[in-house]
């Protein structure tokens, strides 16, 4: 058996709190540092110095229909965004101009005057009545959850910034282009009364996306009244959510660019990705060896586990093509010794079966709990094993 690399993230987790302190130190006594100095690989961006939280930072995780629709849009968002701002040429920071209370304003219904005027004061200023600058349809005075979800559902769910900039605008505080995801629905929830049961209406996935692209120009022509805004590159993309109760999460269906100094957005391309649950018929049709695999990784895992359940695999496809998949694994905790065996052969297993793939990540876990780690990328002649301590 060829021997593998394990490696003990307690030391390495101690020395990325201690990096993080060194280059606080190194930022107070270098004002002339603009950027991170490490790039993790060509497909990560370094981040702008010094580090700014989102105007918007926290509606990520509560707008999003679950955790894997969080992630997968916002990793997602930096895909489209690579294809327009290279990392070699552009820095990141995190979205300052469409603070809290803008995604929040944009996110509500347009409101009809009688309905404001029907709001107390309390209402108007929680729900930004006074700025009406809500994309979703109008309820139109409608106050019957049934028919709100049938008339007038809201389609938009959150929507995420994305600020670049080169090096010569970063030294003059100059932003130099921008990408917005918009966060579509594919499934819109609705309560008959308060606390009561909740009822679920399927959204025609083609209407959302054009409901997105009309709010991309609606947003557009806002951003553009704003004066360091007029000039730049703004990159528009559309996610479709999954469900909430799916493990599986949305994907993005298509993506424009408004260029310097435009009014409208330009041309919309496709994107073809998805992501699949494996093994599943759907990812049969699309890669019927990748599907056997995780079947005979699975039984394999049984055989070696009694008390085993399954595993749960996810892949990431692109123009039909396999990308990435991602793996989890559920193991009680019976001790360290155990862990590390375990995870030995679950990674014999990952070469057995995986060895072709691209990138691979493998997750070991006792409930919620992290265990272990196994990761390969196509460069890699074997996998690299992380074991946590416990």
């Amino acid at each position: 058996m060829k021997k593998v690399p394990i490696v003990l993230l307690s030391a390495l987790l101690l020395t990325a709190c201690g990096s993080n302190d060194d280059a606080t130190s190194q930022q107070n006594n270098d004002d002339k540092q603009m950027a991170t100095d490490i790039q993790i690989s060509g497909d990560y961006y370094r981040t702008l110095l010094p580090f700014k939280e989102s105007q918007a930072r926290g509606l990520t995780s509560s707008n999003m229909t679950s955790a894997y629709n969080g992630d997968a849009f916002e990793t997602g968002l930096f895909r489209i965004s690579r294809k327009v701002f290279s990392p070699d040429d552009y820095l990141f920071r995190d979205g300052q101009l469409l603070n809290k209370n803008a995604v929040e304003s944009y996110l509500e219904p347009q409101f009809t005057k009688q309905e404001i005027d029907a709001m107390n004061e309390d209402t108007r200023i929680e729900r930004n009545a006074y700025a009406n600058f809500g994309l979703n349809p109008s309820h139109k005075g409608e106050t019957d959850p049934e028919k709100i979800a049938e008339q007038s559902p809201a389609y938009l769910s959150h929507i995420l910034e994305q600020d670049y900039f080169t090096e010569r605008d970063a030294k003059k505080e100059k932003i130099s282009g921008m990408t917005i995801g918009l966060a579509m629905n594919s499934v819109y929830y609705y309560q008959k009364e308060q606390y009561g049961e909740i009822y679920a209406r399927q959204l025609n996935e083609k209407e959302s996306e054009k409901k997105g692209k009309e709010m991309a120009e609606e947003i557009l022509s806002r951003l553009r009244v704003k004066s360091e805004l007029k000039e730049i590159p703004i990159t528009f993309a559309i996610f479709i959510q999954s469900s909430s109760e799916s493990i599986v999460p949305g994907h993005f269906v298509s993506y424009s660019v408004s260029e310097k100094g435009s009014k409208s957005v330009g041309k919309w391309k496709n994107v073809n990705e998805e992501y699949m649950l494996l093994p599943s018929s759907e990812a049969g049709e699309l890669n019927k060896k990748l599907n056997n695999d995780f079947k005979q990784f699975n039984d394999s895992l049984q055989s070696f586990f009694p008390n085993f359940t399954q595993a749960i695999g996810t892949g990431y496809f692109v123009d039909d093509k396999v990308r990435e998949v991602t793996i989890n694994v559920p193991l009680d905790y019976y001790g360290r010794a155990e862990v590390v065996g375990v995870t030995q052969y679950i990674s014999d297993l990952s070469m057995k079966y995986f060895s072709n793939l691209d990138n691979l990540e493998i997750s070991i876990v006792d409930s919620d709990k992290p265990l272990a780690l196994i990761t390969k990328t196509k460069d890699d002649k074997h996998p690299e094993i992380y074991v946590y301590k416990q």
